[in-house]
């Protein structure tokens, strides 16, 4: 069979089933084959956001109100 007919063939199954742990186990099994999107960014990206997690995590942010007066300057909104 190729891929495309199993595909038919299991979701007719799945839509055909009354049986509720079929459906559960499919769906953690689903979920747990699920790409992280952290995972699909290039190294650099990666490092960049865990370097403003670590930034944020001591404290190094900037409130809100003064972020919108920079971004004011801009004409940014």
């Amino acid at each position: 069979m190729d891929l495309q007919t199993e595909k038919l063939d299991l979701l007719q199954t799945i839509i055909n089933s009354d049986d509720a742990g079929l459906i559960s186990d499919l769906k953690a099994l689903v979920d747990t084959r699920r790409i992280d999107w952290f995972d699909e960014l290039s190294p650099d990206n990666q490092s960049d956001i865990l370097e403003g997690i670590a930034q944020a995590d001591a404290g190094n942010t900037v409130p809100h109100s003064e972020a919108v007066k920079l971004f004011g300057k801009w004409g940014l909104k």
